[in-house]
């Protein structure tokens, strides 16, 4: 592991490490400390506001600016780093797109700021809409909403990335010393917890349409089973019928809405080249999980990753 400073490698000097990302934040945070009076580390490069810092396993797999710097301590200063995401969730913009290809409304965006591209799925949805003073993130949030089908975006090195969710799986492993076979990281997992809670649970979709300040339902879909067993919890969801079907969206809002949410975290060792991040899909005995949330840190050479997950299905 190589962490750089304005291209100066400062390894050396750096303690606490650690970053951390969600699946409904863009921007993934890192935080560090470094020495700053103790006599060895006199010539190591100290960065400040706005320096670029990156971080190298195999590869780059992070790459971000410099956003706070805390050096009231005598010994150490403390850094906080966010990767490119952030400027994306402070700048403002105002777009009309009309009937404009979902990833053609993408690349506008990230051309109009200079946003590099990783990668996008060609995502054809027509957009028709505009966005007056929003965030380029929640703009670019809004648009892949419109597209269906649950797509996650995040920032890499190389730039903006757009997938499906679920589509990319992590396979974390780690070695107990170095002449042992690998192990499947969840198989060691510490500090387990689990929930499971009916509080955002719907089990009745109502659609209806609205025009001249008059409602009409246009679709109305329950799960009887369930509401047997909890009681009534509806949503109402109001459609553009020339552009949405009824029965259709009512059918996915229920699939989505209509089971318990059931969350799982724990701890895990991964190799120091591995990088199980937000989004990505895991297999814990035999289940998948979406990994809504990860934390990660780096202790004497020792790669510690905090897990958050959402049972699939």
């Amino acid at each position: 592991m190589k962490l750089f400073a304005d291209g100066v490698d400062i390894t050396p000097a750096v303690g606490n490490l650690s970053w951390q990302n969600t699946i409904d934040e863009l921007a993934t945070t890192m935080s560090f400390d470094m020495a700053k009076s103790d006599a060895k580390h006199t010539n190591i490069y100290l960065p400040k506001e706005g320096s670029i810092i990156r971080l190298y396993t195999n590869t780059e797999i992070f790459r971000g600016i410099v956003l706070s710097v805390d050096d009231g301590d005598e010994n150490v200063n403390e850094y906080t780093v966010c990767d490119f995401g952030w400027y994306l969730n402070k700048s403002k913009e105002t777009y009309q797109f009309n009937a404009m290809p979902a990833y053609k409304a993408i690349r506008k965006v990230c051309s109009d700021f200079n946003i590099e591209i990783d990668s996008i799925p060609d995502l054809t949805k027509k957009i028709t809409k505009i966005y007056f003073d929003k965030t380029i993130s929640d703009i670019l949030k809004d648009i892949l909403g419109l597209c269906g089908g649950g797509y996650n975006l995040d920032v890499t090195p190389k730039g903006l990335r757009i997938y499906a969710v679920g589509s990319i799986y992590a396979y974390p492993e780690f070695r107990l010393s170095p002449n042992t076979h690998l192990i499947y990281s969840p198989s060691l997992r510490g500090n387990v917890s689990h929930s499971v809670s009916i509080e955002d649970m719907k089990n009745s979709v109502k659609v209806i349409t609205e025009k001249d300040g008059n409602y009409s339902v246009r679709a109305t879909l329950k799960d009887d089973e369930n509401i047997s067993k909890y009681g009534l919890l509806q949503e109402v969801v109001k459609i553009d019928p020339e552009k949405e079907n009824a029965n259709t969206v009512a059918n996915k809002k229920l699939s989505e809405l209509s089971k318990p949410k059931e969350n799982h975290s724990f701890e895990i060792i991964e190799a120091v080249d591995s990088y199980t991040r937000a989004g990505y899909m895991l297999g814990v005995d035999g289940v998948n999980y979406i990994i809504e949330g990860s934390n990660h840190s780096i202790k004497s050479g020792i790669h510690y990753a905090k897990l958050d997950l959402q049972k699939i299905g």
